[in-house]
């Protein structure tokens, strides 16, 4: 069997459950789960600092870029009644992603600030969402420090973050993207490099190297932003990312040696009694 892990970053109070339901809505009907990084409290001037000219983060609608405040995900009272139902249905995996979404938020070193953080979002998030377990984290833009994950490690969490992240930890396990290790006490580390749908990318070669990796991979973790298929916010979905993304949607539902996964159900059935990683 192959297992599927979808990941969706950045919902947040922003985010509409009519949005999530035109890219999700098919998985959804069949009954399968879709893990959700969601954002406690966004920060409205979030900027994307790795891009020339420091752009607004562009899953920030217009309206609101440049604030210089964060919007809680308690005060989208619609979306939090849609993602506690999901959460009880067990049809999303909410999980933690970041606090305000800063650039910088995760890669401080001081650890005081990092376990502030990360309290206070799982506070709000399980006041938003009560119905969630939240046992993921995925870091804001994917970045974050050496301090940080030992944070998460000491926390219990499962974390889903990019290879280059590791590399100042050692005695983590060496994991090929994407792929999966156990670190901790019945924790799992996830690593996935490719945001296999992006806007920043031709919709037939986010489609190729989809199906691609269905075809090389027995995990397979796709990675995305539910914002990209509105990106710049147009309010619709971009139709041919759209069409791709549906197209690559009919392979996985057709087939029948797939199955979809939360990240806390992977781990769940894949981690032995000794904390290894089953294959």
């Amino acid at each position: 069997m192959r297992t599927i892990i979808f990941r969706d970053d950045d919902s947040s109070f922003f985010s509409s459950p009519r949005q999530l339901q035109a890219v999700y809505g098919r998985l959804w009907t069949a009954g399968l789960p879709v893990c959700l990084a969601v954002i406690p409290a966004v920060y409205a001037d979030a900027r994307v600092y790795w891009s020339d000219g420091n752009p607004h983060d562009p899953g920030i609608p217009p309206a609101y870029r440049g604030q210089d405040r964060s919007y809680a995900l308690l005060d989208n009272p619609r979306l939090c009644a849609f993602l506690n139902d999901m959460a009880a249905a067990g049809l999303v995996e909410i999980c933690l992603h970041g606090y305000r979404h800063d650039f910088f938020e995760f890669i401080t070193h001081d650890r005081a600030l990092i376990n502030t953080k990360l309290r206070r979002g799982l506070a709000m998030l399980q006041e938003a969402i009560p119905a969630a377990a939240v046992n993921t984290f995925v870091p804001p833009y994917d970045r974050i420090s050496p301090q940080a994950l030992e944070a998460l490690i000491d926390g219990g969490f499962h974390i889903s973050t990019r290879s280059h992240n590791l590399a100042p930890l050692p005695q983590l396990p060496k994991v090929a993207s994407p792929g999966a290790a156990a670190i901790g006490h019945g924790q799992a580390l996830f690593v996935c490099d490719d945001y296999l749908f992006t806007h920043t990318r031709a919709p037939a070669e986010s489609l190729r190297r989809a199906r691609r990796m269905l075809m090389d991979q027995r995990l397979i973790i796709v990675s995305s932003h539910y914002w990209m298929f509105y990106h710049p916010w147009r309010g619709q979905p971009g139709a041919e990312m759209m069409a791709a993304w549906s197209a690559f949607l009919d392979d996985v539902l057709a087939a029948d040696d797939i199955q979809v996964m939360s990240f806390s159900a992977y781990a769940a059935i894949h981690l032995d009694r000794c904390g290894g990683l089953r294959p």
